[in-house]
């Protein structure tokens, strides 16, 4: 099981970042849509990612897992390398600015990389 992590004691806006991940869920679906006409299996991870990262924040916003802020480091290469330029890329950049901002374990934390999906949650 992953480590938690505790947010900085600076306020990390808490609905701002769900609500940015919603954004970010839509867009994927229209992404998805134009780009892989439809097939949803090409944005699964993320998509999986982005919905660990709203259940760690909802459940406890204090303490997220260390294996989900590790993915949502996946994530962002992921969204510079294969959906930049787009809108669906420049949300996943606010949401990891969000993270790298308020949690100071972020900025030294490594991608998962070859270790994604192989523990829990991912």
């Amino acid at each position: 099981m992953g480590t938690a992590l505790a947010v900085n004691s600076r306020i990390m806006d808490i609905k701002e970042l769900l609500n940015l991940i919603d954004v970010a869920l839509a867009q994927s679906n229209e992404y998805t849509v134009e780009y892989y006409g439809g097939n949803k299996r090409f944005l699964a991870d993320t998509e999986k990612v982005l919905n660990l990262l709203r259940a760690e924040l909802e459940e406890h916003p204090n303490n997220i897992n260390e294996r989900v802020l590790r993915a949502m480091h996946d994530v962002g290469v992921s969204a510079v390398k294969e959906y930049d330029p787009s809108n669906f890329s420049d949300t996943i950049g606010e949401i990891i600015s969000i993270l790298y901002h308020n949690i100071e374990i972020y900025k030294k934390l490594e991608p998962l990389r070859m270790d994604f999906g192989k523990q829990y949650p991912i």
